[in-house]
């Protein structure tokens, strides 16, 4: 069953402009998304946009991975499940939910883990919704959000606000001495720095989920982001899944074709199939019982 509630002109309108004129173009986005995988591992991601009240412009939801996890991701699954597994990970509703609506699907980007990863972007139209994520803290250390438009600009304004009080609980530096770096796409953009600081891995948006962020945020305002999405000489996006899709594909054809090795006693060949010998190299007489002693 098809729990999809397509976003509408009515829900849209109730957004500020900016937010309308975004949505609008991630809804007319028609990418091609019809790629058989085969036997290549493949997963979705959740993405989950919204306004709040009195900020105009759309924020993108995002997760800090718990601790105890070796990986972070924005919200993962298999395909066809990526609302199960985000109910799981923030509590987002698992069926069909009034504030809940669909808005487009993007092509698939390939992981580091050689996984498809296919986004599907929702608009949350209600902030009840968006308090009511809770992150499980098996799986999910934070939930936060971060304004669409920032990943175009990579300038923070005020406006933002804070995302996290320094020296508070969510702070993730040490001392007096810090490194403002966002990591954007595969470069890295300095605001201010302090020589051989340390930047924590969990609290960069960087790799997949910021090709993913950015993406979306190029479609949404129609323009490009500011930072280079390629580092020299990588392989645009949408190439790398389909070489990953066809080595897979050549992989499963070479074992599918290989002589399949059928083991006999005699080393005798059945049905024009390869057989080892594993007759012994030695005469052993055969073995008779004794009378006990």
């Amino acid at each position: 069953m098809d729990f999809r509630n397509p976003v509408t002109k009515d829900v849209i309108d109730c957004l500020s402009l900016e937010a309308q004129q975004c949505i609008r173009r991630l809804a007319a986005h028609q990418p091609d998304v019809a790629v058989d995988v085969g036997k290549t591992r493949a997963a979705a991601v959740f993405i989950g946009l919204f306004e709040r009240p009195g900020l105009r412009g759309l924020q993108v939801i995002l997760t800090t991975r718990a601790k105890t996890l070796r990986y972070r991701t924005i919200v993962s699954s298999h395909p066809n499940q990526t609302r199960r597994e985000a109910f799981e990970e923030v509590g987002l509703p698992m069926g069909y939910h009034r504030d809940l609506h669909y808005v487009t699907q993007l092509q698939p980007f390939l992981s580091k883990y050689k996984i498809i990863v296919f986004p599907v972007v929702y608009l949350m139209s209600s902030m009840d919704l968006v308090n009511s994520l809770t992150a499980s803290p098996d799986e999910v250390g934070a939930i936060w959000s971060l304004p669409l438009e920032y990943c175009l600009t990579a300038q923070w304004k005020e406006e933002y606000g804070v995302l996290s009080e320094k020296g508070g609980a969510d702070w993730p530096y040490s001392d007096e001495y810090y490194l403002h770096v966002e990591q954007l796409g595969h470069n890295v953009v300095e605001d201010v720095g302090v020589p051989n600081e340390p930047i924590p891995d969990d609290t960069n948006a960087s790799g997949l989920t910021c090709d993913i962020t950015l993406t979306v945020a190029e479609i949404a305002f129609g323009r490009s982001t500011v930072v280079d999405r390629y580092a020299k000489g990588q392989m645009p996006f949408f190439d790398a899944v389909l070489m990953a899709i066809e080595e897979e594909r050549s992989l499963t054809e070479d074992l599918r074709n290989r002589p399949e090795l059928r083991i006999t006693r005699a080393g005798d060949n059945h049905d024009g199939l390869l057989s080892l010998p594993v007759t012994p190299s030695v005469e052993v007489a055969p073995y008779r019982p004794t009378a006990a002693l």
